[in-house]
């Protein structure tokens, strides 16, 4: 049973909400606020837009979009008042000090019985706009501190230039005056499927063995028989071991220690797995680690090479078809068959079946016309990639993603709902998922509800998630089951993931558990991403044609505006080396930008674009060529909404002592680059992530001026990586609508129709934190 979501209520801050005028003061309002921003052609300041042809009433159609004059002293003058008044209000914002004597409030102690480096629970240290969510090892082994964070996991580094050996020990007379081995270890299981358990057992059964110390090492490798011992897949102390089971154990110290209760058994694209104990010793005289081989498990088996993992769901710019994809172990020939509910209902009431919520045995009904659907497969290699630790092999990097498998499933009726499973067909016949799994189809282009007070359409969107258990103050997994439980209460058409995925950054398992956990919404709902820095950003490459983003460098991008003052490669720091590989491999995407990177599709009365922050914007460059025939091209009488998605906002209201430079000159480069466009085809909505937190601006924002004819932005960084928290400043502006730093959550677009959109921020737990109504007058 998944646990309860924590009780938000009593975490509860007050949420800066400023729906008055431009020019008043930020006051602090109730939770939720309900606001109408916009002039509906009242002749106000943002005057009338004109939705049908995206320009301002009186433009002339074929004219070039109006490009808005930006001073260069902008990029130096917006940075430097954000330093001033970043560090002027430092002291207001920051917690107070202790230096005075006074005891100042105690961390709060995290989940894992600890603080991390900044003191707080959850909380970035100072020194940095966030954290990023810890990467799991593949066992989830913990410490005394908490989770061991893999990317930098030192007993990985130890044993790298340590010395193995084989068991040179004599084998003792047992009790029964047989030869055995003095050390056993032993599982309960000689085979294991994927999200099964495991317990692992060691024993001495003479004194021969000496004692199983804490720095003796478990280590797991695959497959079973791997000849050299530095190539594990996971390995931990036995002190490590015996954290982590008492973490899924609940036991105590000193009970059950020489055991480890795995919960749920990794994802491994091997047939065989075996786990070995290796005792350490240090060589006299030079401190080098050496281990010798005391215990093994011999091979146990994986049972789960042909069952599906992964299952997702796109849109791909059709509203007839949906793409379904998964990822196996083996190879095959991947399938998908698909029904209508309704017709399923219909025939287990008639065979008086009793069916569970995910339809889960069906082999009965025989009367359901099921289609069978065909797909084709992909996977990718650490050669593939640009830049370590991505292209690396060592353990706790690269591993096989396996098969990668894409099914197009075609000719479905608008607005209905189907059941589906997917298989992989291989020479002994078809290996089909466990479940099946229910999606409704999209609604036809330009279509309303059918349903009267009901959205046209509904989509959650958020950036910035990370994976399950990732770390203290990662609540990616509480993020998921908000979903699901929102997934309850209304219809959700599809979740919009605006870059920062799963923070694999290199760490190729990551990817496998990220995908593991957001499938309780995934398998269901269309999941539509962006790019953000953590998938994309890299400094070199041995190779410019590795990049699928078709850049023509060995480096990426790489803007002068985002390097530091010392030239250095700054805001697009490499991030893992992935550069796209493993998105644009696990996504698919309607076809009409570049790939995964920039695209658009309609939804019923919306079109949606999902740019690439990471990639070069500017006038001329591909993408803004690209977005400008797109924009041009929106018939606004068929999808009149326009909602903007890219990873990077335009605009924010917090900043961090030491950061500010390099952020503000980030959002005014942007800004230079499109928001000329956006306001020129009367884009309504930008969404954003990045910055860990929640920001919505006043509506008509242009040009740093509130009701002039722009877009609301909004950022949510909030899906479940760290938040700013205390460590980031506010900074007084007149376009910040509302702002929050300290709750988890989503946002959720509810377009009733053609001209009334809602905006909410919901948080972790349910409560709706921000609400705001966009209203727009059509032509």
């Amino acid at each position: 049973m998944d646990e309860e979501l924590p009780d938000t209520d009593a975490l509860a801050r007050p949420l800066l909400n400023k729906d008055g005028p431009p020019g008043d003061s930020a006051t602090t309002a109730p939770m939720t606020s309900n606001a109408s921003l916009r002039s509906t052609g009242d002749g106000g300041e943002g005057g009338e837009r004109n939705g049908a042809s995206g320009l301002e009433q009186g433009d002339d159609p074929s004219a070039s979009p109006p490009r808005r004059q930006i001073p260069t002293l902008v990029f130096i003058l917006v940075p430097l008042v954000a330093v001033f008044v970043g560090t002027f209000l430092a002291a207001a914002f920051m917690p107070p000090s202790t230096d005075s004597g006074e005891e100042g409030p105690a961390p709060a102690p995290s989940p894992e019985g600890g603080t991390n480096s900044s003191g707080t629970s959850g909380q970035p240290p100072e020194s940095k706009l966030h954290d990023d969510p810890v990467a799991p090892s593949l066992l989830f082994v913990r410490d005394s501190d908490g989770l061991v964070n893999v990317r930098e996991n030192e007993l990985y580094r130890r044993l790298k230039f340590a010395t193995f050996h084989e068991d040179d020990s004599d084998s003792v007379i047992l009790g029964d005056g047989e030869m055995g081995p003095a050390l056993v270890l032993q599982s309960d299981k000689s085979e294991v499927g994927y999200g099964e358990p495991l317990r692992l057992e060691w024993n001495r059964l003479d004194e021969a063995a000496g004692v199983v110390g804490d720095e003796d090492i478990l280590a797991m490798y695959c497959p079973a028989g791997e000849t050299d011992p530095k190539k594990f897949r996971e390995a931990a102390t036995l002190a490590q071991v015996r954290a982590t089971h008492r973490y899924h154990s609940q036991t105590q110290r000193g009970e059950d220690e020489n055991a480890w209760h795995i919960p749920s058994f990794p994802i491994v694209r091997e047939e065989t797995c075996e786990f070995r104990v290796y005792a350490r010793s240090i060589t006299e005289g030079e401190g080098k680690d050496e281990y010798t081989l005391r215990a093994s498990t011999g091979p146990i088996s994986l049972t789960s090479n042909q069952s599906p993992t992964g299952i997702h769901l796109s849109l791909t710019g059709n509203p007839s078809e949906i793409a379904i994809q998964f990822a196996t172990g083996d190879s095959g020939t991947p399938l998908v068959e698909v029904a209508k509910k309704a017709d399923i209902h219909s025939a287990l009431r008639m065979a008086n079946h009793v069916h569970t919520a995910e339809l889960r045995d069906l082999a009965q009904v025989t009367d359901v016309s099921w289609t069978k659907y065909k797909g084709v497969s992909t996977s990718y290699a650490a050669t593939d990639m640009c830049q370590e630790p991505a292209t690396s092999t060592d353990p706790g990097w690269f591993a096989s993603p396996g098969h990668l498998h894409t099914v197009l499933a075609k000719d479905l009726e608008p607005d209905t709902e189907y059941a589906y499973r997917v298989g992989l067909s291989f020479g002994q016949g078809i290996k089909w998922s466990d479940y099946y799994y229910v999606f409704r189809s999209s609604s036809a282009t330009g279509v309303g509800s059918s349903t009267p007070g009901e959205p046209a359409v509904t989509f959650v969107a958020f950036g910035d998630q990370g994976c399950a258990d990732s770390a203290s103050h990662s609540h990616g997994d509480n993020v998921t089951r908000l979903i699901t439980n929102m997934m309850q209460e209304r219809t959700i058409h599809s979740v919009h993931q605006i870059g920062d995925l799963s923070y694999a950054d290199g760490a190729a398992h990551v990817w496998d558990v990220w995908h593991a956990m957001i499938e309780a919404y995934a398998a269901r709902l269309p999941v539509m991403v962006g790019v953000g820095n953590h998938e994309y950003d890299h400094t070199e490459s041995s190779d410019s044609s590795k990049d699928p983003s078709g850049v023509n460098t060995t480096f990426g991008f790489q803007p002068e505006w985002g390097k530091g003052d010392n030239g250095e490669k700054g805001a697009f720091k490499s991030e893992g080396g992935e550069c796209g590989v493993p998105v644009s491999k696990r996504f698919a995407v309607p076809d009409n930008g570049n790939g995964v990177f920039w695209y658009s599709y309609d939804q019923s009365l919306v079109h949606v674009v999902v740019l690439s922050t990471e990639h070069d914007m500017a006038d001329g460059s591909p993408q803004h060529t690209w977005l400008e025939k797109d924009l041009a091209a929106v018939n606004r009488t068929v999808t009149p909404w326009i909602v903007v998605e890219m990873h990077r906002p335009l605009y924010h209201s917090e900043v961090l002592p030491g950061d500010e430079w390099q952020e503000q000159t980030i959002l005014a480069a942007m800004q230079s680059e499109i928001e000329d466009l956006l306001y020129a085809f009367s884009v309504d909505l930008v969404i954003s992530g990045h910055v860990h937190s929640y920001f919505r601006s006043c509506d008509g924002l242009y040009s740093y001026k509130c009701g002039n004819g722009g877009p609301t932005f909004v950022t949510v960084g909030t899906g479940g990586a760290s938040l700013n928290g205390k460590s980031s400043v506010i900074v007084e502006n007149d376009y910040t609508a509302a702002f929050d730093k300290e709750h988890f959550g989503v946002g959720r677009v509810s377009v009733m129709n053609a001209t009334a959109l809602r905006w909410e921020f919901v948080a972790v737990g349910g409560d709706v934190l921000d609400e705001a109504w966009l209203t727009r007058e059509r032509r």
